[in-house]
């Protein structure tokens, strides 16, 4: 599923809701995502342990710079699957 623009506290119902039907792998493509809020953390740490909960995974696929900083500050890089990154910082 690609998520474009802001996931906040307004967006989170409708990626939940998207999200719950699926099974299996779930790949999060956040190339569109230009912000993101507490909320949408959470609902993408929410996604991930449902996932987690029936075997499978979610991964956050081709964020922007933008995503892949706030999740690494916030070290949920560790938590949700990112890609390698390029820098050594």
């Amino acid at each position: 599923m690609r998520v474009i623009g802001e996931l906040d506290l307004a967006g989170v119902p409708r990626l939940l809701s998207t999200l719950e039907p699926l099974h299996g792998d779930v790949d999060v493509d956040c190339s569109g995502l230009e912000f993101i809020d507490a909320a949408g953390l959470g609902a993408l740490v929410r996604a991930h342990k449902a996932c987690a909960a029936r075997g499978s995974r979610l991964a956050v696929v081709d964020p922007s710079p933008a995503v892949v900083r706030l999740l690494r500050l916030v070290r949920l890089d560790t938590v949700l699957l990112l890609p390698p990154s390029d820098d050594a910082s």
